[in-house]
């Protein structure tokens, strides 16, 4: 027996590649547009913006979890930094992406994988104060110096940034 022949796929493969993953992707995005907790973020967002969204998302899952894609978009700190995400958002989103899991009959050690995965990235999305709240209560904001012009850092503390870890 090869040593290749020993190790397990990559998730990427396991999940069914590139397309399962655009697939999957484009159901949690369009999921949480429709979802009444959550889906006001899109409320002003075009569909160019949400094309852009899906492609990264794609990217950014493909290459953590093994795929040949290139993410080239920003860290998930950065991403999500004033937006105002809370716990009750972040539950919405597990829920739209539980129904993603029972569309696409994904096996329950897959689903737990990935969900696995997803959940480690909490500390980079929820938390932040919404940056329109921080203007509107901070009347002498440089907003293009952001909110730590007005002495609120978030995260706290360094958070662990969403890079692709090395394959291989």
């Amino acid at each position: 027996m090869t040593e290749k022949s020993t190790e397990q796929a990559s998730l990427y493969e396991r999940l069914g590649g590139y397309d399962a993953i655009s697939k999957f992707a484009a159901q949690v995005i369009a999921g949480a547009m429709r979802n009444p907790v959550i889906g006001h973020y899109w409320d002003h967002a075009s569909e160019d913006s949400v094309f852009e969204e899906h492609i990264n998302f794609v990217d950014w899952l493909s290459a953590h979890w093994g795929g040949e894609a290139r993410y080239r978009g920003r860290d998930l700190v950065t991403t999500h930094r004033g937006m105002g995400i809370t716990e009750e958002h972040w539950d919405a989103l597990f829920e739209v992406i539980e129904e993603c899991y029972d569309a696409n009959d994904l096996a329950p050690e897959l689903r737990a994988e990935v969900d696995s995965f997803l959940r480690r990235f909490k500390p980079a999305i929820v938390g932040s104060p919404s940056f329109r709240q921080v203007v509107m209560d901070h009347p002498d904001i440089d907003i293009t110096e952001g909110m730590k012009s007005v002495g609120i850092r978030w995260p706290a503390s360094r958070v662990e940034k969403n890079k692709p870890e090395r394959v291989g």
